[in-house]
Formats: C-alpha cells, structure tokens, sequence
C-alpha cells in the first residue's frame, strides 16, 4: 500500500468521525483523519488558556459503566475503556429560580428521581408515574429497535413485541410540549423541574422531539452522570491512538477542499494546509465524513452536489450555544456552591416554552433580562483539571450566530464583553462574591461554534431533533448511508446529537461499511 493510499479517510475528527475510524483500524483497516484545526477532538477538546485548563464542551457523559449504555459497549470493543476514568458527578443537577422558593435538586436514578419530584410536587404524583414509565419504555424500546428498525417494523413484527412498549408508538410524533403539556397540564414548576438544562438539547420545547429527549435525559436519570477525568479530550486521543497504532495516520491543521470521485463514487479526497497551500491528495475506497452535511457538499464536484444534498433538504440546524470559561480565585463551595450543575432561571421565564426566547435576548447589548444559564463547578467533582486556584466555573445558554454576525470586531468584542460582565453579575446574585473572585474569563459565542466547529449556524448537535414527519428512524444505518458511494457520514448529522449520540453514530457508519464488504 502506497504512502498516500488507505482503506479509509475520516474527513474531521469530532468523536463521530473519530469513533468510525478507529472501529474500521480495529477491524484490520488502515485509516487516516485528516482536522481542520490544531487540536483533534472537535468539541471534545481540553485546551489550555492562561493558567486555566478550560474543557471545550463536556459538563456530563451517561456512565458508560452502565450495561445499558451503548457509548460504554464501544469502548470496550475498542479495548479503551479501562484507560478512561468515569468519576460520578453526584446529583444530576440543581435547579434555582422563581418557581423554587428553595433550590430543587434532581437525582441520579429513575427510582430516586421520581421520589424527589414527587416530593415538591406531591399533587402530580400520578403524572410523575406515568412520566417514568415513559421513560423506561423508551429504553426498552430502543434496545429493541437496536440498529436496524424502524416504526414500520413494529408493525411487521407485532407478534414478538412485547404489549408493554406499544405506547412507545403513540408517542413517536409528539414534542416534548406535547407530552409534558399532557401530564402536568398548565403548572409549569414540574415541567422546569424535570426540563430545567433543556438548552443542552434545543431552545424550545414546542419543536423538540420528545422520544430524543426522553433518550438523552432518560440515559442520564437512569445511569446517573460521570465527567472524564481530565478532560474530553482524553477520550478523543484515545480514539486517536488506537488509529496510530493499527498503522494508521492522525494529521492536524489540515483541511480536505475536495472529495474526489471515480465513476460517481467516493475514492479519495485532496487536502491542504490552512491556507491553501501544500495540496496533496490521499486515496480509500471508504471516507467516513464527519463534517456537517453542507460542508461535505462544498468539497464535492459541482455536478454531484445537489443529489447528496437532497436528503437533508428540509432538515434545519440544532441549537447553537455561547460557552463563558472562568477562573475563580476561591473554591466555589467558599461562595454556595453545593453542586457539580446548577440552573440559574431568570424570572421572566413564566413557562417552559418561554426557553425558546432566550437565545435571542444576546441580540441586544445585556438589559434587565439575562438569559437561562447552566453554571457548572468543575471543583466539585475529582475531574482532573485545576486542582488549585485557579478554579473552573463553565457556563453555558442558547445562543445564534445572528445575534454576532454582522458586527465590526470592535462593535462584537464590545458587544461580548459586556454580556460577559453581565452574565457574571447575574451569577453573583445567586453566590454574592462571585464577581469579585474571577480571575481569569473568556467567552464564546455561537460565531466562535461556527467558526471552530465549522457547522451551519453554530449548530452543536447536527440537525435540531423535530417530530418527525414520516417513518421515525432511531440508530439506522439509514441515516449515515449518503447518495454518494463509498461516502459515509459519521456525526451527529447522521443520527443523533450529543457525545453519546456522536459516538453510536460513527459505529453505525463504520458497521455498515463493514457488513457491506468495502
């Protein structure tokens, strides 16, 4: 095999793209990646800044330790799983805000979880039943419906589904609106309650796909939360190396300017440095794309791009979020700090749908209104990064590159600055001193999320996650095959967003090629 030839080339290193390679270099393959930036990972990137390591991305992973979770079976078929540490972040989160005269916390653990709710909302005893036992059935469910199936097989194979998870059907097409609006009616504590960190996910509750939702927050509930010690990109250089080691190749700061096809198929790409320059070209008869969907088509000849492109015509970016990383000279517990997560919810959320007005409050320079922000305590938990001063506060909301775009850089820094001193401001109300214990401070917008990750509109978690409309497909390979042959797409584009999400995503691509016999 020649120096420039390979079995596969991965187009992006997101965890996606990172996950489908090195299962194929596991499976014999010899693979290269090919990043766009300095730093493999994507978002899963741990970088430092000043004398602050700040984590790109990660707040929470599901426990992968947990037989159920579909990112732990990957792991450990890639022989790594033992080289990561899971440390437990303790409950899944606490939640301030109006509707809360005392702060409400959210535990780990279905059983736990539903105690707790029933609890402060004891008149919704019944709805938290029925709430749980949605979530456990869409577990089930999706064990079951494994990589392959999609609603109509629920249909074709009535016999052998269990009664207990057709209900899993009803719901297929509902939002999580729909679903909440069923159970709790009007009162909108116990929807805040359960949906308070909804941001992680999408800004507004009307759109989102409840089945989605239920996966992603049910992983979580169930399994309970753990933070890779160290930082996501311990994970990421991991997935690196066991492409390294199968004889692979990792190169950074290179960027693929296009995807070269034979007869209409995938067989190789060009790729140069980050200015253009140095063009080389590598070819497979596999490419594992990890970039989003529009990227990808750009790098493609002119004539193919409007049949790849086809499929996602009507799919819309997810959300976009700013990230604020700041250095504390005090450990947080020394200002109230009592948990790994807190939700702060301003008091001009009067209902769980309002989230879908936060992201467009950054619009504006700050006003009276701040927006719905995550605020997590890295010194809470063992993680591995700034054992002392400094310490490390993330925070985290929705946000668009329209409220950033079009601004002069001086107009943009100004503009980032002061929603930066506000939002730290905001955050001192809640744990008076705050303010005057960072030291160190920085922020991204959604523009930085499109600039770095190089996705449509800063979007984060691939396509927003929206009812679907058709035949609702969960971890098919439907979703990573693209019209062009040999040309895979192994991120959260293809299936679901998220970590985890990203992950399954990149085995599925790298299974299918596989079982196809590339």
């Amino acid at each position: 095999m020649s120096s420039n030839t390979y079995d596969a080339i991965v187009i992006g290193s997101g965890l996606g793209g990172l996950t489908a390679g090195a299962l194929y270099a596991r499976a014999g393959h010899r693979v290269l990646i090919l990043e766009r930036n300095a730093y493999f990972g994507g978002a899963a990137t741990t970088y430092q800044h000043g004398a602050l390591t700040v984590e790109a991305s990660l707040h929470e992973v599901s426990d992968p330790n947990d037989p159920r979770d579909s990112k732990g079976r990957i792991l450990k078929a890639l022989g790594i799983i033992d080289d990561l540490e899971f440390e437990p972040v303790g409950d899944f989160q606490q939640v301030r805000g109006r509707y809360f005269e005392q702060p409400f916390t959210l535990p780990h653990g279905f059983d736990k979880a539903q105690e707790a709710l029933t609890s402060r909302f004891p008149d919704h005893r019944d709805a938290f039943r029925r709430l749980f036992e949605k979530l456990k059935t869409v577990q089930e469910g999706v064990a079951m419906i494994g990589e392959q199936h999609d609603s109509w097989w629920w249909f074709t194979h009535a016999p052998i589904v269990p009664l207990k998870l057709w209900p899993l059907l009803r719901d297929m097409r509902l939002s999580l609106t729909d679903v909440f609006d069923e159970l709790f009616g009007d009162d909108e504590a116990p929807k805040i309650a359960l949906a308070a960190n909804l941001n992680y996910y999408a800004d507004d509750p009307d759109t989102l796909w409840w089945l989605y939702y239920a996966i992603a927050q049910g992983d979580f509930l169930s399994s309970g939360g753990t933070f890779i010690k160290g930082g996501s990109g311990r994970l990421s250089a991991q997935l690196v190396g066991v492409i390294e080691e199968e004889g692979g190749a990792a190169k950074s700061r290179r960027t693929v300017s296009e995807i070269l096809l034979d007869a209409g198929a995938a067989v190789g790409v060009a790729h140069t440095a980050s200015d253009g320059s140095d063009r080389r070209e590598a070819f497979a008869p596999v490419l594992f794309g990890n970039a989003a969907p529009p990227v990808l088509a750009q790098a493609l000849p002119a004539d193919a791009r409007e049949k790849f492109l086809k499929p996602y015509e009507d799919r819309r970016p997810s959300t976009s979020l700013f990230s604020i990383s700041l250095g504390i000279g005090k450990r947080p517990s020394e200002l109230g700090f009592t948990h790994y997560s807190t939700l702060l919810i301003p008091d001009w959320i009067d209902k769980l749908s309002d989230y879908s007005r936060s992201a467009a409050l950054l619009a504006k320079p700050p006003g009276e209104n701040m927006p719905v922000m995550a605020v997590v305590d890295y010194s809470a938990v063992d993680s591995g990064l700034n054992r002392e001063a400094p310490f490390l506060i993330s925070v985290v909301g929705a946000d668009r590159v329209a409220n950033w775009e079009k601004l002069d850089k001086e107009t943009y820094n100004n503009k980032r600055d002061a929603w930066l001193a506000a939002i730290i401001k905001e955050i001192d109300r809640t744990f008076p001193g705050f303010q005057g214990a960072v030291t160190q401070r920085e922020m991204a917008t959604a523009l930085t999320m499109r600039k770095y990750l190089n996705t449509p509109e800063g979007a984060i978690y691939g396509f927003a996650q929206e009812p679907p409309k058709g035949r609702p497909v969960i971890s098919s390979e439907k979703g990573v095959k693209t019209m062009i042959p040999g040309l895979w797409l192994a991120s959260s584009y293809g299936g679901m967003g998220s970590f985890s999400g990203a992950m399954v995503t990149g085995a599925l691509a790298a299974q299918a090629v596989i079982k196809e016999g590339r």
